[in-house]
This record gives C-alpha cells, sequence and structure tokens, in this order.
C-alpha cells in the first residue's frame, strides 16, 4: 500500500489526470498479481517510475488548498497594515505585537494541509 500511495502522489505531481492515475494502479497491481514480485522490485522506486510519463500542468486539491491559504496570507496583512488607516482597526490589539506571524502560520498551515491532502487522498477508480 505505501508504494501505491507514493505512486499516486509522485503522478499527481507530474499532473497526470486522477483516471490515468487509477488504470496505472491497476497495471502495477495486476502486474504484481501475475508474477507475484513486489512492484518496486519490478518498477523500480515509486519516484523514478512516474518520471517515466509525460509531465504536465495541473492542478490539484493540495494545491487549491495553498493557494487559498496564501490569499488569505495576502488578506490578513492587507488588512493589519491598511486597517488603521482607513477603518481605524489596529490589528496589534488582537494579535500583540508579532503582526507578521499569524501570515507565516496561515501560509505554513495551508502548505501541510495542501500536501497531506496530495500524498493521502486516494486515486479515484477509473
Amino acid at each position: 500500500m505505501n508504494y501505491e500511495r507514493n505512486l499516486t502522489f509522485n503522478l499527481r505531481m507530474q499532473g497526470m489526470p486522477e483516471s490515468e492515475i487509477a488504470e496505472t494502479l491497476k497495471e502495477v497491481r495486476s502486474h504484481e498479481a501475475t508474477t507475484g514480485a513486489s512492484a518496486e522490485a519490478e518498477f523500480g522506486p515509486a519516484e523514478e517510475y512516474a518520471k517515466q510519463f509525460p509531465k504536465r500542468k495541473r492542478r490539484t486539491k493540495g494545491r487549491a488548498i495553498v493557494t487559498a491559504g496564501l490569499m488569505l496570507a495576502v488578506a490578513y496583512l492587507l488588512f493589519a497594515f491598511l486597517g488603521k488607516p482607513l477603518a481605524g482597526i489596529d490589528i496589534r490589539d488582537y494579535v500583540g505585537p508579532l503582526v507578521l506571524l499569524p501570515a507565516v502560520a496561515i501560509i505554513a498551515v495551508g502548505m501541510l494541509l495542501g500536501f497531506l491532502v496530495d500524498y493521502f487522498q486516494p486515486a479515484r477508480s477509473a
């Protein structure tokens, strides 16, 4: 299962559509069942096997989460720096003197969640 998860993740990073990922996994499982050898022994490490497929530009759910996190951080920073002059609201009253730390935390959480979603989401079946 770990090989399949790594292969799925690396194929997603290559930009392969979910239907083709499912087909590739089906072929790997079939080959394993037929030969009795492990997928890693037959195809090599998942990272290297995934590199054999053409790289395409494609958005994944994980990238969408990272983008949303970045947009939230930018919105927070705009509010932090423009809130006082435009609306009279000082963000330091709510977050303390470290104004940039929440933005960094939002970006870090977005990146972590994006990675975890892309890594642990199983491939949809064809």
